[in-house]
């Protein structure tokens, strides 16, 4: 049944019977082993790549300023552009989406996690079209806040129980909508 190389054994008999392949692990050979040089010990490759983010966590803050900050032009942009009618046009919406996103990567990476699950929850708003149409403004408007707030005041993992509120909150009326998009979309097929 298999190729004669890969290696393979019958299991069971009449309607039950079955193949299980035993593909081999080329693993290692794909897998560069670090090897000691001239004398210095083996560098761990996690330990360094985390050295190396240690150094540039003085520019994040920089950074996730100029985040927040085109995140809520963004949001100022489509408000002004879209106005009343049509506010969560998906095309419109884009660089809302693209911001927040930056957002809920790097602050993952530098220690802002509550920066991080609610810029994760609007993300969840734009996932598809309706739930994008069927969001209210005023909540993505209070993400917006919320992740700037929580810059602003410096909240860390387990520093803020408001903070850590805030992500609950945000997150499960995020659920909720996305929820209730999906299953009126299920109903409506």
């Amino acid at each position: 049944m298999t190729d004669t190389n890969v290696p393979s054994r019958q299991m069971g008999s009449g309607k039950s019977a079955h193949e299980i392949i035993e593909p081999p692990n080329k693993l290692k050979d794909k897998v560069k082993p670090l090897r000691q040089e001239h004398g210095k010990p083996i560098e761990d490759p996690v330990a360094r790549a985390e050295r190396e983010l240690k150094k540039l966590e003085p520019q994040f803050a920089e950074w996730m300023a100029k985040d927040i900050a085109r995140l809520q032009k963004a949001w100022t942009d489509l408000i002004e552009e879209a106005g009343s009618e049509g506010l969560m046009d998906p095309e419109i919406a884009a660089p809302l989406f693209r911001a927040a996103h930056d957002l809920k990567g790097q602050a993952g990476t530098f220690g802002s996690p509550y920066v991080a699950t609610v810029a994760a929850s609007l993300c969840m708003i734009f996932e598809d079209d309706e739930t994008l149409a069927s969001a209210p403004p005023i909540l993505i408007e209070q993400h917006i806040n919320a992740i700037a707030a929580m810059h602003r005041e410096g909240a860390e993992s387990g520093a803020d129980s408001l903070a850590s509120k805030l992500c609950e909150e945000l997150t499960s009326i995020t659920q909720t909508i996305v929820a209730t998009t999906k299953a009126q979309q299920l109903k409506a097929s």
